[in-house]
């Protein structure tokens, strides 16, 4: 599990200080008209539009209402679909007596009444994170709305309890969407008990073997884990369903219709020269790379010394190679000593080509890479229209900036915004900091075009097909 989680505390207290809703959008029943740059929208509703505003006020029902309703109203048409990110934080004390920034549960129940006053009877799912949209990341007591509609798209809500049998999870999910035609997208949100389970066998890999063998490898998955309810002791979190407060879930947004979906990851490590191969490895556990001892083979070519400890933070990620110049990260959680093994979060079997990874303690490189992320997706898209761009970030890049004592917006503002250019201003940027992202690879890999990721910027763009 990620730790340093309360080095967000500062910018989230002082964001707080300066945040609220550029005005009282909604008086009874009449809705006024957003003001400032709280909402932006793309598409045509005669076909497909995308819509996604937000609104920070310390009341969470009239921020979820305020900033459903306006996306629903920038939409311009009746709404098929809704995905919305909250955070509400409130002050604990730790074992230490120390002050602790932890999710306001009971605040953050009162979203969903207000976000469903606004969508009514349409499907919704949700998730407690901090957002990141084209006003740039909102740290606390913030609601951000993605609306989809248009004539030709459709949009079903599933869920799922999280169970060890991970792969029947994925499957279960994909069926219950099968009956939307043209299935695009698959929008995934859960928490970080997906994926970092420590039972043996039980992998969130399996989860997205079940989606994709069910769905297709058409159909992209698309998410991530949400924040946990306890930094340090736990990985549960809060899933919104419909009208329902959920844990220990996954739910699930299909999007149907005329969208093509154009995806990327990039991160801000640099890859070593040498490529080993694990040669031997049990279950999460790998044991040997090019016949020798893993942690051995991953100090030397990092360059640590032999004592140098493994932390399960940023420090200590390898690329499993996918493509001649592309990678997604594995974490390094821990070391057995006794053993010679390291540990992951999911298994990386025998024949996996690696690459060790260094740096990461540069704040220039991960808005860079955030830049080269949206240039590369935008590339694959070609010369198509983009409707929204979607962002599933992880949260240790956004913990380090602050470390760094950058600003909190400026993975936005200093890297989706400019590699999106004047021709795609305004286009709809909804994203969040993950705790674990879901997104196609540059792969496959185990048979896989998509899988779990770590630290990574992941993001996809979705365009209009005629």
């Amino acid at each position: 599990m990620l730790r340093g989680a309360t080095r967000w505390l500062g910018l989230g207290v002082l964001f707080a200080a300066a945040g609220g809703c550029a005005s009282k959008y909604i008086e009874g029943t009449r809705i006024l008209r957003p003001q400032g740059n709280e909402w932006a929208r793309a598409g045509d509703p005669a076909s497909v539009a995308l819509a996604v505003a937000w609104c920070t006020d310390d009341d969470p029902h009239k921020a979820g209402q305020t900033a459903a309703a306006n996306a629903v109203q920038a939409l311009g048409c009746p709404p098929k679909g809704l995905v919305f990110y909250q955070y509400f934080p409130k002050m604990a004390k730790d074992k230490a007596g120390k002050d602790k920034e932890v999710p306001d549960t009971e605040k953050e129940r009162r979203v969903l009444p207000g976000v469903r006053s606004a969508a009514r009877d349409v499907p919704v799912i949700g998730a407690r994170a901090r957002a990141l949209v084209n006003g740039g990341t909102k740290l606390v007591n913030t609601v951000a709305v993605l609306a989809i509609g248009g004539e030709k798209v459709a949009c079903k809500a599933v869920k799922e309890p999280l169970a060890d049998a991970r792969f029947t999870v994925g499957r279960n999910l994909a069926q219950s969407l099968k009956g939307v035609g043209d299935l695009k997208l698959i929008f995934a949100l859960s928490e970080m008990n997906l994926s970092f389970d420590t039972k043996p066998n039980v992998s969130v890999e399996d989860l997205i073997k079940g989606v994709q063998e069910t769905a297709g490898k058409d159909v992209v998955l698309f998410g991530g884990n949400c924040m946990p309810n306890d930094y340090e002791t736990d990985k549960g979190g809060v899933q919104f369903f419909n009208d329902e407060v959920l844990a220990g879930h996954v739910v699930a947004l299909g999007i149907a219709g005329p969208v093509a979906v154009f995806a990327n990851h990039h991160n801000e490590f640099e890859p070593s020269h040498d490529i080993v191969t694990v040669t031997k490895a049990e279950d999460k556990w790998v044991y040997e790379l090019d016949g020798r001892p893993a942690p051995e083979v991953y100090r030397l070519i990092r360059g640590m010394a032999p004592g140098d400890a493994f932390t399960s933070d940023w420090q200590h990620p390898v690329g499993v190679v996918v493509a001649p110049f592309k990678v997604y990260l594995r974490m390094v959680l821990a070391e057995d000593k006794e053993k010679k093994a390291l540990q992951f979060v999911a298994p990386v079997p025998v024949g996996t080509r690696v690459k060790i990874l260094k740096g990461g303690a540069d704040g220039a490189a991960i808005l860079a890479s955030a830049k080269k992320g949206t240039a590369d997706m935008l590339a694959k898209a070609g010369g198509a229209k983009p409707l929204a761009v979607l962002l599933s970030d992880c949260c240790a890049r956004g913990m380090r900036l602050a470390q760094f004592g950058q600003p909190g917006d400026c993975e936005v503002a200093g890297g989706v915004i400019p590699a999106l250019g004047p021709n795609n201003a305004g286009v709809p940027i909804f994203g969040f900091y993950a705790w674990g992202e879901l997104g196609p690879i540059a792969g496959p890999f185990k048979g896989l075009n998509c899988m779990y990721q770590q630290h990574t910027f992941v993001s996809a763009v979705l365009c209009e097909t005629k």
